[in-house]
């Protein structure tokens, strides 16, 4: 059977399930959620997730939420590309950057992502100036911390390109249109620069639109 990856692709986090999947080269069959319509807070959708939100994975009647699970999920299909690193070790590092990615990256860039982008597609108003400056704040002292590991390995978790990642620059996939404020971080520019010249990461994009 086919995975299924219910998706609303504007959304990072649809994007990192989607971007993994492209990478992987995993084939799946994607269900687009619209939020517009509430698609995720229906009785369908919340069978799959109480939470009421995406991604959702399902494969053969099994389910899976949270898009980093899922992206972990999705690179031990293909343990030969090493995404999931084999040695413990480099997995930790790994994860331990999609903990912080959860806990720490995702909600200071969401700050971006919904005053400058979701509000427009919504209609739900300007930028709210004082969730601006929170938002610079959490990035002040945010990007420093990502930055820092980049001018010491390529990627995030040491050499190789892992689901670190992928689950990391998700959230910059519209970096320019929410005028993040990267500019003091050539690590993170250069990192984020190498990883979007990757073809998977041009097909994701071209997935991002909004509904209509």
């Amino acid at each position: 059977m086919t995975i299924k990856l219910h998706v609303f692709p504007l959304s990072p986090r649809a994007f990192k399930v989607l971007f993994a999947a492209n990478h992987l080269n995993i084939p799946y069959e994607m269900v687009f959620v619209n939020f517009a319509t509430a698609a995720h807070k229906t009785p369908e959708f919340t069978s799959l997730n109480p939470n009421q939100r995406m991604p959702v994975l399902e494969e053969d009647g099994y389910v899976l939420w949270e898009s980093n699970a899922i992206v972990q999920y999705l690179a031990a299909k293909k343990p030969d590309l090493g995404l999931l690193p084999a040695d413990l070790k480099t997995r930790m590092t790994a994860v331990k950057w999609q903990f912080w990615e959860t806990a720490h990256w995702d909600p200071a860039c969401a700050i971006f992502m919904f005053e400058r982008v979701v509000k427009k597609i919504f209609g739900r108003g300007d930028a709210d100036p004082a969730e601006i400056k929170r938002g610079e704040d959490l990035m002040a002292r945010l990007g420093p911390v990502l930055d820092g590991a980049l001018q010491k390995t390529r990627y995030v978790a040491g050499d190789a390109f892992t689901v670190a990642d992928i689950s990391l620059s998700a959230s910059l996939a519209s970096a320019d249109q929410a005028q993040f404020p990267l500019e003091p971080y050539r690590g993170i520019q250069r990192w984020i620069t190498e990883i979007r010249a990757l073809p998977a990461w041009a097909k994701t994009k071209a997935m991002q639109k909004p509904p209509g």
